[in-house]
């Protein structure tokens, strides 16, 4: 569906996604631990629910499954719904671990569990932007000249390879990071 035949909702659903790409991106490049931290976390949080409680709701009326089978009429609960179900709960979780970073799991968990949520978040972007803007899937054609569906767009899956590179040296940074926190916080305990 083109950005043209968006409905409110859809509309609502994007302004969310919005903000907590802004949100989330500002959180990963800034200091963490401060009170500016807590605030935008609490933008994300919010946002995110916003955003995937939204996607809950949004059913393209016209499904095809499988290439050749005739399409569903009407709502359909699919992949992507479970994905914001999923997206959901890690932000709930990440959220919830933020408060009990003393614990070992909860200050691994908080980074992982956000990083995780907002590696989604940019991801179903990716295939939202390609789905529903004009210019990037004529883009995509001159890259991909045979591609049919979104699936088949080489850029598309270049994009992807570089939000999961992403969030792989995120991840990897973060767990780092608390490592040498955690470390650091039982040398000046023993000393």
């Amino acid at each position: 569906m083109p950005v043209s035949e968006m409905t409110l909702l859809g509309w609502f659903h994007t302004a969310a996604c919005m903000v907590a790409l802004v949100a989330g991106a500002t959180q990963l490049c800034s200091e963490k631990g401060t009170a500016a931290h807590a605030l935008r976390g609490k933008v994300y949080f919010w946002s995110m629910v916003i955003a995937f409680g939204t996607t809950l709701f949004l059913y393209s009326v016209d499904v095809v499954i499988r290439p050749g089978q005739k399409p569903l009429i009407g709502p359909y609960f699919g992949v992507f719904h479970w994905l914001a179900m999923f997206t959901l709960l890690l932000v709930v979780l990440g959220y919830v671990s933020a408060k009990r970073q003393g614990r070992t799991f909860f200050a691994y968990g908080h980074p992982v569990f956000m990083i995780l949520s907002y590696w989604l978040l940019v991801g179903g972007g990716i295939n939202e932007a390609f789905a529903r803007i004009g210019w990037l899937q004529e883009l995509a054609l001159v890259v991909s000249p045979g591609a049919k569906t979104l699936a088949e767009y080489k850029l598309v899956h270049w994009f992807q390879f570089a939000n999961h590179a992403i969030a792989l040296i995120a991840l990897v940074a973060a767990i780092a990071g608390v490592r040498r926190l955690r470390r650091g916080a039982g040398q000046v305990r023993c000393a």
